[in-house]
């Protein structure tokens, strides 16, 4: 099919400003807020959307960012997004093309997930927690923005996966997607990571296939990072021992990467490579990396897409 008309997405209004728009999940903390503070400090986008699910914790972190003396003329606004609900995903997509859609979008950085969760959780759909928020809430919040994100000359989905996905070491386990058999807290940490490498390289062939090569998905490992994401994996206040804060202070200053460490390889494969150049890639340490073997398994993608579009009700229409 004829790609859809396309803006130029690096344009500039007639006083240079940039007219570059992105949106960041999870962008009130940790790599997200990173994340959106260094494409914030590039001067290369007019608006980045924080979306996010606790609204004060979104809104301090835009008085945070405004106050960071980074001058910057981009506009920092908040849409409320829960990814343990399709139905929030819908609504946020359905309010961005109402309010912003004529205008594209430039950027989409899936980055906000949950790790390592210890028992059987689920999302207000039912799903499995980390499958349901990590790859469920993404497929349904990239397919709801694709519209937008077709009107761009150079948009870039981002999906932040992990080394992790290698845990997932036979494969999709499409028997048992949610770990309902056997749940395993990094057993369905891995599947996620999987599905979201499988989600991002689907994604690019598809769109290449319609005519829609100005849509560049790619997948990141973005390191072992000092940030909330590990808040699964320190036992209560209450519990802990002095030597184990001693241990965990430790492992944070010698081996585990800042924030803005770990935000690097997204904001990288945001507004340092070139067009195209990361289509169907896996990235680490902003440099192009070969992912597990069953990342490339296109049988394993296609029933992934399918099903997630079952599960959550939501595809891609006629544009895919």
């Amino acid at each position: 099919m004829p790609r859809a008309s396309a803006r130029v997405a690096a344009s500039r209004d007639a006083d240079g400003a940039s007219r570059k728009t992105c949106v960041v999940t999870g962008a009130n903390t940790g790599i997200g807020l990173a994340t959106v503070r260094a494409l914030r400090a590039s001067n290369e986008y007019s608006k980045i959307t924080l979306a996010c699910r606790d609204a004060s914790k979104a809104r301090r972190a835009i008085d945070a960012l405004a106050r960071d003396g980074a001058a910057s003329t981009c506009a920092l606004v908040f849409r409320e997004l829960d990814l343990a609900s399709v139905a929030s995903a819908r609504d946020f997509a359905a309010s961005y093309l109402d309010d912003e859609g004529d205008d594209g979008l430039d950027c989409l950085v899936n980055n906000a997930g949950v790790m390592a969760v210890p028992k059987l959780e689920r999302t207000r759909d039912g799903f499995e927690l980390q499958v349901g928020v990590n790859h469920l809430g993404h497929h349904a919040l990239t397919a709801g923005l694709m519209p937008a994100l077709a009107k761009s000359e150079d948009a870039r989905v981002i999906c932040v996966s992990s080394e992790a996905h290698r845990i997932a070491g036979k494969g999709l386990a499409r028997e048992d997607l949610f770990g309902e058999k056997n749940y395993s807290a990094w057993g369905q940490y891995g599947q996620s990571k999987l599905a979201n490498v499988l989600f991002a390289f689907e994604l690019a062939r598809r769109c290449e296939r319609a005519g829609l090569g100005n849509v560049t998905a790619s997948a990141l490992h973005p390191g072992a990072v000092d940030s909330e994401l590990g808040r699964y994996l320190q036992p209560p206040d209450e519990e802990i021992k002095w030597w184990q804060t001693k241990l965990y202070d430790f492992i944070r200053l010698n081996f585990l990467k800042t924030t803005e460490q770990g935000a690097a390889t997204s904001v990288f494969l945001a507004r340092e490579i070139a067009r195209g150049e990361a289509r169907g890639k896996y990235y680490s340490d902003c440099a192009e990396k070969t992912p597990a073997k069953n990342c490339l398994d296109v049988d394993d993608a296609r029933w992934l897409w399918d099903r997630s579009a079952e599960l959550t009700g939501v595809g891609f229409d006629s544009l895919l």
